[in-house]
This record gives C-alpha cells, structure tokens and sequence, in this order.
C-alpha cells in the first residue's frame, strides 16, 4: 500500500489548476462554498482529477461528466440540499446530493466527509487523510483541496502511468457496490486488474449479486453498456489464472 504525499509535480499540478480555474468550474465552486457554513472546506476527489492524468501520461483519457466532492467540516446528516434550493439537484443514495449548475455540463457529486461510507462503516475519524485512504482504488486516490490549491494522492499517478486499477482501501462495506465500480472503471479505462481485483470479481460474487449488478448497471447507464460490462465479467470468468489474463489484456491492448 502506498503513503499519501503532496503531489508538486508541474506536469500533473497545471492541468488542475486549469481546470479548476475556468470560469463555470470555479464560479459553481464559489457558490457552494458561499452557502457553506464557515467551517466546511470542499475537497474534489476521484473521478475528474483522475481523468486529467489519464491525459498526461496517456494523451486521451474518459469524458469527465461530473465532480466528486466531499465537504470537511460538517456534522454527519448535514442537509446539503437545503443549500441548494433555488438549483437542479436530486438527492443520492449515499447521503449526497447530485447538482447540475446552471449553464454547465458536468454535475457535481457532493457528500459531507462524516457520511462517507468507508468512514462510517470503519468508525474511523472524518478527516482528509482518511478520506484519501478510504478511496476504493488507488488510480482514483487522488485529492485536491481548491482553497489551497493542493494535491494529494495515495499512489494514484503510480496506478495510472501502469494502467492499473488495483485496490487501495483495505474496507469495502458494500460488494455489490466495490463490483460495481470494479467493473465499472474497466470497461470506462481499459485499464487492467491487478490479480487482488481479479480474484475478487472472479471468485467472491454470488449469482445473486451479479444479478443485483445487470439491474443496476441498466438503471444507471442503460442496456447497450450493461450488456457490454457483463459480456466483460464473462470472459473474464473463462480464465482460470491470473497470468493468463494479464497476457490476454496485453495482447488486447497491442491489437487496440
């Protein structure tokens, strides 16, 4: 398992501030900030910070369609919709809210850092070192603190330049939900399993859960790709070792 560290590499630290400092990005981060109490401090996590270093290190990465962040400072249970009356949101499964800004194309995935499932479900204290820690995957252990404009990550550049998607926190509170993003980021990435990953999708998922997964993948992202990500999950039962894999995805890779 990696450490966290501050991450000051030029090459990884413009692309974010880039980012972040376009207009309709920072504008919307100011707005939530503005409505916060004074205490609270936004975090971005995961997703879109990951997808900028895919397009360093690789130069095409997946469409960024939202943000994640988690809001430091607040209460468990804190009503973050309250914030966000007179906006589009709809509240999330996990204690968050999803907000579409005005005018913008990405959504914003926001959760308080006390409700953070790996937090709750390790009793562990809400703070930003345990919330980069209780990352699912380390190429998506990756923080970024606007206010500062600081990075940390816990061996995501690392994961990203092997193009791995290995796991980095040690507790997974729900499996249908690890699965699912298991499976998820594969098939969004290309990237390969490390032979833990591999293990646990191949050899830890009753039938039950996998039909749990191709109802919620067609919920959330249709028939078309449910059906493509479950074909995924198929063909890579029909491996009866981790080498194997590993020598298929590459010759995979080469043919792509």
């Amino acid at each position: 398992m990696y450490l966290a560290s501050l991450l000051t590499d030029p090459k990884f630290v413009q692309p974010v501030e880039r980012f972040f400092h376009h207009a309709d990005i920072r504008g919307a981060l100011n707005l939530l900030q503005d409505r916060l109490p004074a205490s609270a401090r936004i975090l971005v996590v995961g997703g879109a910070l990951r997808n900028l270093f895919i397009e360093v290190l690789h130069g095409r990465a997946p469409v960024t369609r939202d943000i994640d962040i988690f809001v430091d400072g607040l209460d468990s249970g804190f009503p973050l919709g309250s914030l966000l009356q007179d906006q589009q949101f709809e509240r999330t499964d996990l204690k968050g809210v999803r907000w579409y800004p005005r005018g913008l194309d990405l959504a914003y995935d926001i959760g308080v850092l006390a409700d953070f499932l790996v937090i709750r479900h390790g009793h562990l204290e809400p703070i930003p070192e345990n919330l980069l820690t209780g990352i699912d995957f380390s190429m998506n252990a990756i923080l970024y603190d606007p206010q500062h404009q600081r990075l940390m990550e816990r061996g995501c550049t690392a994961a990203i330049r092997d193009r791995m998607i290995d796991f980095n926190s040690r507790i997974i509170p729900d499996k249908r939900l690890m699965a699912y993003r298991i499976l998820l980021m594969g098939h969004k990435t290309g990237f390969i399993f490390s032979e833990p990953v591999f293990q646990y999708v191949r050899n830890r998922l009753a039938l039950e859960t996998l039909t749990e997964l191709k109802r919620l993948f067609t919920t959330k992202i249709g028939k078309t790709k449910a059906a493509i990500i479950m074909e995924s999950y198929t063909r890579l039962c029909r491996f009866h070792s981790y080498e194997n894999y590993r020598v298929a995805h590459h010759s995979d890779n080469k043919r792509g």
